[in-house]
């Protein structure tokens, strides 16, 4: 019985060295980059289009959109995929982006859709499906991308308003 005690030991011994050898050799994958946590705000002029600038798909739910910053503008895209065809040729997809700030149809609004709030030259500005938008501050653009067709109703409810004043 001493003599299977002692070969259990050295079996033991041998073994697990052994074992660790093995997988010490193997190698490990690092992590991959982070790309944004989808509950931080990412800084810079928001994101004009409704729809991912990589492959034209319709951005869903906030929990979906992976939210990148690049000079100067906040880039959304819909999977870990389109960060990685982005980040290959991103001055391809920023030239549609700035573009869209660019070719904005004029905000038609006097004061904040939100609060109610006189709007000025200061007031928070972004583009969206080529329209501008204005908000008095930054906490009225959440509620904006929690129902941007309500808002997307108002602004062309006040373009046809306009419209109808400038023709009297």
């Amino acid at each position: 019985m001493k003599r299977f005690a002692f070969w259990i030991i050295v079996a033991a011994y041998v073994a697990v060295p052994a074992g660790l050898l093995y997988f010490v050799g193997k190698p490990i994958a690092p992590p991959p980059l982070p790309v944004a946590k989808l509950a931080e705000k990412v800084e810079g002029r928001p994101y004009p289009f409704g729809t991912s600038v990589v492959s034209g798909v319709k951005l869903g739910a906030k929990n979906q959109i992976i939210t990148l910053a690049q000079d100067g503008y906040q880039v959304k895209l819909a999977s870990a995929d389109e960060v990685a065809i982005f980040r290959k040729n991103p001055a391809t997809y920023m030239a549609k982006i700035t573009d869209a700030y660019k070719t904005a149809r004029p905000c038609p609004l006097t004061v904040c859709p939100v609060m109610g709030d006189s709007l000025d030259a200061d007031s928070f500005a972004f583009v969206y499906e080529g329209r501008e938008f204005k908000f008095c501050c930054d906490a009225c653009m959440d509620d904006f991308e929690k129902d941007p067709a309500k808002f997307l109703q108002i602004w062309d409810d006040a373009a046809a308003h306009k419209t109808a004043d400038a023709k009297k």
